[in-house]
């Protein structure tokens, strides 16, 4: 890319980092974390008072069994969520940029060797092509920066997009179907934070980055929304499926057994389908902010410092100075000889 052509930082900043208060989302990434954490207590509380009227020492088992689950399904991918890495694409000054350049170029390559040292561990593993892998194997040897973010890249757009849709798709089916057979507000609320949870950990898995904490945020707020939805669902559609069977017919409503089945599937595919589409919206928006992260990091290593420009300018100017002058003391002190 020509110099000409390059962004400036100040220029980045006016069009990427507008309205990224990273100390807000941060709190706000914390709070909706332990919202998150509180609505799966919650859930495993109320399953486990059901057991423990039906049977006390089941119910003393299902303590057991809450706690565990606790542990897995929120303490785990929380905590390896908060270890990976995430690029830095938040830039206020030179020092900053010299720092995030250094960070992301890092990063870039420590993704490379996983991918390669997965490939060549698990052989019957799909995620990557082995044209795609080949590209990424010999940038690394030969240190080429410019080729690694190229075939990264491409790796993205092309091997993990499609890995990413499946899996998306997957949990989402997962959740619909859980959702559709439970009758239960608190199973359906717990398989939805879990499974969406679960889902973000192995998006952010599959990229090897995650993304920054206002991106993240915005993404834990919709599984909480996602969460209260599935919650609150059989008593939303209650309505809607009465209706629907008040227009089947005499047929079906004259026989109450009838009437109550269709209404019962009527209600499980309308909550099914609901949960699993708020699923694939996180699973999306996961995916297009890991994406926006990469492009961003990409974008920022083209990015100059106006002010470090115009300083080599200088020296420049002064080296040029320094050898004019050199050479017309020369000339003059030949003059003066020659004299």
């Amino acid at each position: 890319m020509d110099k000409e052509k390059k962004m400036t930082l100040e220029e980045y900043q006016r069009k990427y980092n507008k309205n990224r208060n990273t100390k807000v989302y941060k709190t706000f990434l914390f709070l909706f974390a332990v919202a998150i954490g509180f609505i799966i207590a919650v859930s495993l509380f109320l399953i486990t008072t059901k057991v423990y009227d039906m049977n006390k020492y089941a119910g003393y088992g299902m303590i057991f069994i809450s706690v565990l689950l606790f542990i897995l399904l929120y303490i785990v991918p929380l905590v390896k969520l908060a270890k990976t890495k995430s690029f830095m694409t938040l830039v206020s000054n030179e020092e900053d940029l010299t720092k995030a350049k250094k960070f992301n170029k890092k990063l870039r390559e420590d993704l490379a060797d996983k991918m390669i040292d997965l490939k060549d561990k698990t052989e019957e593993l799909s995620y990557y092509s082995d044209d795609s892998i080949g590209k990424l194997a010999v940038a690394r040897h030969t240190n080429n920066d410019k080729s690694l973010r190229e075939a990264l890249t491409n790796i993205f757009k092309n091997d993990i997009k499609k890995a990413c849709n499946k899996i998306i798709r997957d949990h989402a089916l997962k959740v619909g179907l859980t959702t559709a057979l439970s009758q239960s507000d608190a199973l359906d609320t717990l398989f939805v934070s879990t499974y969406d949870l679960s889902l973000i950990k192995d998006i952010i898995f599959l990229y090897g980055f995650r993304p920054n904490e206002t991106e993240l945020a915005k993404i834990y707020r919709n599984v909480i929304l996602a969460s209260i939805t599935a919650y609150g669902l059989s008593n939303a559609t209650s309505n809607t499926t009465s209706a629907v069977v008040s227009k089947l017919g005499h047929a079906a409503t004259g026989i109450p057994f009838i009437g109550k089945a269709i209404e019962t599937v009527v209600d499980s595919s309308i909550q099914g389908f609901v949960n699993a589409t708020f699923t694939v919206i996180v699973g999306f928006q996961t995916k297009n902010y890991l994406m926006k992260e990469y492009k961003l990091q990409d974008i920022l290593e083209d990015v100059i410092y106006e002010e470090e420009e115009e300083l080599k300018e200088e020296e420049k100017l002064v080296y040029a100075l320094k050898d004019d002058i050199k050479a017309n003391t020369k000339d003059k002190k030949t003059n003066v000889v020659n004299a």
